[in-house]
């Protein structure tokens, strides 16, 4: 069996299209963060999410020293905090231009997010230059309403409804859940 390249499978998962996220952790009295797409909920029950952080971050050592992170989902017209968090700025610079809080884990927590998840480490597993960590939610904060930023083909993205809006049959639950 052939194995994939890198780049081979970087340009596959560009075809996957991902809600722009900024995960941000707090540890001995300092504020971290990095922009992430790697995020997707695991279970309702318990309310538990994923997220993957490159292990060279330093939102990753925070996450690990803490036990605990925030999920802040961003809305569509957020592209320019997202490239603030993903590296065109860095250290306590990137929490300067919007409003945050915090919650009961500590970690910052975007007022005007589209919804934030608040969440305690309970698992986590290395692999590659990741640590993937599950978090158990023990708080959702929904802020300003709109549609979520999203990421596809190496750029951003606005979600467009192609069936006019219209809910799915009923019965269908798209999460599984």
């Amino acid at each position: 069996m052939q194995q994939v390249n890198v780049d081979q499978f970087k340009l596959g998962m560009r075809a996957l299209a991902h809600a722009v996220n900024i995960i941000t952790a707090a540890n001995a009295g300092r504020r971290y963060g990095l922009t992430a797409t790697a995020v997707c909920s695991v279970t309702a029950e318990p309310p538990t999410v994923l997220v993957c952080v490159n292990q060279r971050s330093a939102t990753h050592g925070a996450v690990a020293k803490s036990r605990a992170f925030c999920v802040n989902v961003l809305r569509a017209e957020e592209s320019e905090l997202s490239n603030q968090f993903s590296g065109a700025q860095s250290g306590e610079g990137r929490f300067q231009s919007r409003e945050w809080s915090s919650l009961s884990t500590g970690s910052p927590v975007l007022v005007d997010a589209l919804v934030s998840f608040d969440c305690r480490v309970v698992k986590k597993l290395a692999h590659g230059s990741h640590t993937i960590f599950l978090g158990q939610v023990e708080q959702v904060v929904f802020g300003k309403k709109g549609k979520p930023l999203l990421y596809a083909e190496g750029q951003y993205a606005k979600l467009a409804s192609l069936a006019h809006g219209e809910p799915l049959p009923e019965g269908l639950d798209y999460w599984g859940f």
